[in-house]
């Protein structure tokens, strides 16, 4: 499948020729936001108590961002907060024509079960630049905003260890199926 082709890459196709796409923002207003929600997170989890749950993870991923189907990749997810959370999700994928995506997103937790809750399901916004790489030269370093709803679950294996399964939709991809494990620091 031809570059000029794929979803959301900074050119569409307009009578065979390709043409560029306006982003709504520049390539540092996306760092900027970036560096916010990373101060955010930090003064967060400066501010927790001794009850607050602070993780870190790795998780496998499905996401359509591939405009043939699927890309698949892996990343790291960092956060703090019991009964909700703040944190920070990074991912890197690829899919069948060799597009990358980064994606990092800052994303706002809420566990179902309560203010002391630290496991159980949750319910989660993300939001985030994604920046598509492409190994055809003409079409490297492309950006879009990604912001979405997640849906999953949180297992405890023991006191300090995780599993998430977690499900996602949102722009510019479709749906995204993650599975996450980890490591947690909490008094419960």
């Amino acid at each position: 499948m031809s570059g000029n082709k794929i979803a959301n890459l900074g050119s569409q196709e307009v009578k065979g020729n390709a043409r560029r796409v306006r982003y709504l923002l520049p390539a540092t207003c996306y760092l900027k936001l970036l560096f916010a929600a990373c101060s955010l997170l930090a003064v967060h989890a400066q501010e927790s108590r001794g009850g607050q749950d602070f993780f870190v993870g790795a998780f496998g991923e499905a996401v359509g961002y591939g405009y043939d189907g699927v890309a698949y990749g892996g990343g790291l997810i960092i956060g703090a907060g019991s009964g909700g959370a703040l944190g920070l999700r990074v991912l890197y994928a690829l899919d069948d024509i060799d597009i990358t995506f980064l994606e990092v997103t800052v994303f706002a937790r809420l566990y179902i079960f309560g203010r002391d809750a630290f496991s159980g399901p949750f319910v989660q916004l993300n939001a985030g630049p994604v920046i598509y790489l492409h190994s055809d030269i003409d079409q490297k370093g492309y950006g879009n905003i990604s912001a979405g709803l997640s849906t999953g679950w949180r297992f405890l294996l023991g006191k300090r260890f995780f599993a998430e399964p977690t499900l996602r939709i949102g722009y510019p991809y479709l749906l995204g199926g993650t599975i996450a494990v980890g490591f947690r620091t909490g008094s419960r």
